[in-house]
């Protein structure tokens, strides 16, 4: 039997696999979601509710990074970059907003050479209600040589099916999937793949109707998918 392996390399702060209760929320330094590179994010923030979202990173020296970040409508929000052992979003140590009441952009970007190894952290915030947000992190140089984050639990078998909508269909992502009966959706311990190229080879598995296997992290982010040919 043959087999391709496919794995994505996450350049992130390891969390213990000590159960799905304790995934980090965003809600804090503390509590920073770890993202990786070229993953696509999209989430909320509310300035009633909750005014910022806090994302970690690992980042070797040298490497020249670009955040790029948007909204389906041009509003008052704002990104902020900050370097390892920040407490505070006054800790900016590069931004990009719209402030309230002040010019409104649907779109926002951060460029910055890393001056030394660490963990980094990214803000979204919102100066007004229910502000939709996408983001995505890229790099240039060599990244820090970082294992795959600890295995959580497997899905495996046929890919039931895969449903786009017009709100992700531009990043070419999902809203849901289901694997082996199993459904993979935002609310779900599974999340869909937050990666087009992953999504891919999901569809070309469904295309040809054989089985997957999908490793999925803490977070519950798939970050290794195998595909079995008979």
């Amino acid at each position: 039997m043959k087999h391709l392996l496919i794995a994505v390399m996450g350049l992130m702060t390891l969390i213990p696999a000590a159960g799905l209760a304790q995934v980090p929320d965003g809600s804090d330094f503390s509590q920073a979601i770890p993202i990786y590179f070229g993953q696509t994010i999209n989430d909320t923030v509310d300035s009633a509710t909750r005014n910022l979202q806090t994302y970690s990173i690992s980042l070797a020296k040298g490497q020249q990074i670009s955040i790029r970040a948007k909204t389906t409508t041009a509003t008052s929000w704002g990104i902020c970059f900050l370097a390892p052992g920040a407490t505070a979003k006054s800790n900016c140590i590069a931004a990009d907003e719209s402030p309230y009441n002040n010019s409104h952009d649907a779109t926002h970007s951060i460029d910055y050479q890393v001056a030394a190894a660490g963990v980094y952290y990214l803000q979204v915030f919102a100066y007004v209600p229910s502000v939709s947000y996408q983001f995505q992190i890229t790099a240039t140089g060599t990244p820090i040589a970082t294992p795959n984050p600890t295995s959580a639990g497997c899905l495996t078998g046929q890919v039931d099916y895969i449903t786009y909508s017009l709100q992700l269909i531009a990043a070419s992502l999902p809203d849901e999937a289901s694997i082996g009966g199993t459904k993979l959706c935002p609310s779900c311990s599974v999340k869909p793949p937050a990666y087009p190229q992953l999504v891919n080879k999901l569809e070309t598995a469904m295309g040809l109707n054989v089985g997957v296997q999908a490793c999925y992290d803490a977070t519950g982010n798939i970050f290794q998918l195998k595909m079995n040919h008979p």
